[in-house]
């Protein structure tokens, strides 16, 4: 029996695992009991690796299509051809791309195990690596607002010295959020009676179903949920960390009636009780509340502006939004106030910190919302009141990247090596789009991945700046889960050439004209993010590292002694094509190699020679590859300057967006000017509610219910899952593609428990499916599982539950401009089927 060390990457928390293998074949798999990312647990997708690495419908082998015609019901008819046939075929289409304008090709993953490697290879080519449908409904208001807030791209709620855990439309411990199986151990280890863990969702997840508390919500009203909390914190109750908002963030700034900063020499201005009118810099009290005249404007605090703005949130009017009652809402922001420990310290490391131990946390279910990035400022406001900001028990920062302070005081992130990531502050200046998914007309998003659609789709509206001829998809399958089949066929087909780097023939292999055989994870060697700014650390913890390493080997016939890592195909396509040595130069800037494990731009290096260099000189000469292979776990303790940020920063965060309105600024200028159909009105300082557009549609009596999707912790992140038999087992026996229905709303039109049911939208929408009558969903909504309806030809005669994304409404009324998350409140009837 031999262990390996390695790390899953079905999922983004990459926990470390050990794989046992028994004559060459991967037996099973355990959690790594030395690995503090996952204490040692797994969840049962990771046990379940081994299925999918041992999958009958793997691709083995280079493949081209000989059916010219593209379409869901198309036949690709795949030919095997040789390896060498199929990269010359990927080098010529490249280099003729590369000549014309490299921005052409298009290529996307969801492989941060590897992403290092795909960027650096973009790079060299001219272009940019993409997450793609993980941009539509994922972290669109997570990553910018936490990246101003929070100093890193991503954040999450302190499970050890946490108390209060507040989840809007998350899952914290439940599945894949970055620490999931090392948040579910701390907080199991809490219970009874120390730890509350109350979930605000419609549907009563995996993570509600374990919780202290579930609070069913009407979809896309958790920002009248949050800011009915903000009010009774601030207005009612006074529970806020008011030390930390003079100090520590723009609170006490002056705003004149424009809402923009009062400013003195480029500085905001405080009103201070000692000195007066002064910059924020200059001020030993400065106020939060009250009204001046700076000369002849009128101004006030920020704090001021903000109290003012939320008293309309009463318990009432919430309720009447959301459907929570009125006492709900006051009973949790009282919960919340007192568990912060508003004014409480802790000692760590002899260092006495600030301990804020509650937080608020969201993700989903709270971003993919017409309006959402002004949602994601209210889910923060709850963080910043309490001054919980990356100190011991509340929100710390994850994926850390370098921080500065700005001539305004505040804190934001210089862009780092790893790129793909931005923060809202400062707002980028707005130009004609030059990238192929419009991003320079969103100023304050950390990505724009739906406008790609617009640029292919309606390119002169949009001002595309170029067609795309190929894509290259790696690890995703957009088809499946961007948007409706009907509607990514049109969008495949609008594009001319694809090639596919995949385990099986997925929905988006199937419109592929090349496929190459990609590795599982149990087959690979790869060191991911790791050397990047996005380092693989997060406040509260010592620095870790480690990675994946193969178990066991590729089976089939490579161009390669050893077939370790999909990039060896990127490389070797580089090479022929002529651009290696600009690969290996981005790669120097990306992993900061200086001599002597520099790369030379006109060698040619092996695999195994990157990954050795790359170690070794972010790591040490002892760890080298010989040393990741044999261990490649590496714990590093570091001061608690560096684990708990927030408690030292010299900048401060943000209550008030004042940025916001200079974004919209420069974006109506450019989109008045050239006639582009973007709406501008949510670049707002200050959330509020705004309904989604299905609260005002005209036939809402005539589809009284909402059709949300939920996720499962076994089959979430992907749609690889429904091909792994013990896992669709598992689902089958929760019926978990079945459609859930409440109680009440069943009996009213008279369903029962196993029932087969439709479900319509007002556009003309159809699906089928089995009713399961449950109280844990709420009474206007139907539950419909994430991950079913896989329709590629694997799954004809054995398809589970219903296409969700074939209902998304996808047009600028649907589409969040701010943040670009696509608008997941749709409308439906039901009825037996």
């Amino acid at each position: 029996m031999m262990f390996v060390r390695t790390c899953c990457d079905l999922c983004p928390t990459h926990c470390g695992v050990i794989a046992k293998v028994e004559n060459d074949r991967v037996v099973k798999l355990e959690g790594d009991p030395e690995n503090p990312f996952n204490y040692g647990k797994i969840c049962a997708k990771g046990n379940s690796a081994v299925f999918h690495l041992y999958n009958p419908h793997r691709v083995t082998q280079p493949m081209i299509r000989t059916n010219p015609a593209k379409g869901l019901d198309e036949d690709p008819q795949f030919k095997p051809i040789s390896w060498d046939e199929a990269l010359d075929l990927m080098t010529d289409r490249l280099k003729k791309i590369r000549r014309q304008d490299p921005r052409m090709l298009y290529p996307v993953t969801f492989d941060f195990a590897n992403l290092d490697m795909y960027r650096a290879w973009a790079l060299g080519f001219g272009t940019l690596w993409r997450p793609f449908s993980s941009g539509f409904y994922c972290g669109n208001n997570v990553h910018p607002i936490v990246g101003s807030t929070v100093g890193g791209i991503e954040a999450d709620p302190d499970t050890e010295l946490g108390r209060y855990f507040l989840l809007i439309g998350c899952q914290v411990g439940g599945l894949a959020n970055w620490f999931a199986m090392r948040a579910a151990t701390d907080i199991a280890h809490k219970r009874p009676g120390d730890v509350k863990v109350v979930v605000v969702d419609p549907v009563c997840s995996y993570t509600a179903g374990r919780a202290e508390e579930w609070i069913p919500i009407r979809p896309g009203t958790d920002a009248a949920f949050l800011l009915g909390l903000v009010n009774q914190l601030i207005n009612v109750l006074n529970l806020y960390d008011e030390p930390y908002l003079r100090h520590r963030t723009n609170a006490p700034y002056l705003v004149s009636k424009d809402g923009k900063y009062v400013k003195l020499n480029g500085k905001p201005l405080v009103y201070d009780r000692r000195n007066g009118f002064v910059t924020y810099d200059k001020a030993s009290e400065p106020v939060l509340v009250g009204r001046f005249e700076y000369g002849e404007v009128e101004c006030m605090p920020a704090f001021q502006h903000l109290k003012e703005h939320v008293k309309k949130y009463t318990p009432e009017y919430v309720s009447e939004i959301t459907s929570i009652p009125p006492e709900t809402v006051v009973r949790i922001a009282e919960e919340y106030g007192k568990a912060a420990n508003i004014g409480g310290f802790i000692e760590i490391k002899g260092r006495k910190l600030p301990y804020r131990p509650a937080s608020t946390y969201w993700y989903r279910g709270l971003s993919a919302h017409k309006h959402s990035f002004i949602s994601g400022m209210a889910a923060m406001l709850l963080n910043v009141l309490i001054g919980n900001i990356d100190v011991p028990g509340g929100l710390l920062g994850y994926r850390r990247m370098k921080t500065y302070v700005t001539e305004e005081g505040l804190i934001s992130l210089v862009p780092g090596r790893g790129g793909g990531i931005f923060p809202a502050y400062p707002p980028r200046k707005v130009s004609l789009p030059q990238s192929a998914d419009l991003f320079e007309l969103t100023p304050v998003a950390c990505y724009s991945r739906p406008f790609f659609i617009w640029g292919v789709m309606r390119p002169e509206e949009f001002k595309a700046p170029h067609s795309i001829d190929s894509m290259i998809v790696v690890r995703c399958n957009p088809v499946k889960t961007a948007l409706s089949k009907k509607y990514m066929e049109e969008v495949m087909r609008k594009i001319p050439y694809l090639i596919s780097i995949t385990t099986e023939v997925d929905e988006t292999a199937e419109f592929a004209d090349l496929v190459f055989p990609d590795l599982h994870y149990l087959e690979r060697l790869a060191i991911g993010l790791a050397f990047t700014d996005n380092r693989l650390d997060r406040s509260g913890l010592p620095r870790i590292f480690f990675g994946q390493k193969p178990a066991v080997m590729f089976p089939y016939p490579t161009p390669w002694p050893r077939y370790i890592n999909n990039a060896q195909i990127l490389l070797e396509v580089a090479e022929r094509g002529g651009f290696l040595g600009d690969v290996y130069k981005a790669l120097n800037f990306i992993w900061d190699l200086k001599e002597p494990y520099r790369l030379d731009p006109t060698k040619r290096y092996s695999f195994e020679e990157l990954v050795d260099k790359c170690l070794k000189n972010n790591l040490g000469d002892d760890k080298g590859l010989e040393w990741y292979l044999n261990n490649g776990l590496y714990i590093e303790d570091i001061p608690v300057e560096e684990m708990y940020r927030g408690a030292f920063w010299a900048g401060r965060t943000q209550i008030y967006y004042e940025f916001m309105i200079r974004a919209k600024e420069d974006l109506e200028q450019l989109v008045k000017k050239e006639n582009i159909p973007i709406d501008t009105s949510d670049y707002i300082p200050l959330p509020e509610w705004r309904p989604c557009p299905a609260y005002n549609h005209p036939k809402k009596n005539e589809y009284p219910f909402f059709l949300v999707n939920y996720k499962t912790p076994h089959q979430s992140y992907g749609s690889l899952f429904q091909s792994i038999p013990v896992l669709q087992m598992l689902s089958d026996f929760h019926r978990d593609d079945d459609l859930l229905i409440n109680t009440e709303a069943a009996a009213s039109l008279g369903i029962s428990d196993g029932d087969m049911i439709y479900v319509e939208s007002p556009e003309g929408v159809k699906a089928v499916g089995r009713a399961r009558v449950t109280e844990l969903v709420h009474p206007e909504v139907i539950g419909c599982h994430g991950n079913g309806g896989r329709f590629t030809r694997l799954f004809k005669g054995r398809e589970r539950g219903i296409h969700w994304n074939d209902f998304v409404v996808f047009d600028e009324q649907h589409v969040d401009f701010v943040s670009s998350a696509v608008d997941s409140c749709v409308r439906v009837r039901i009825g037996k089927a």
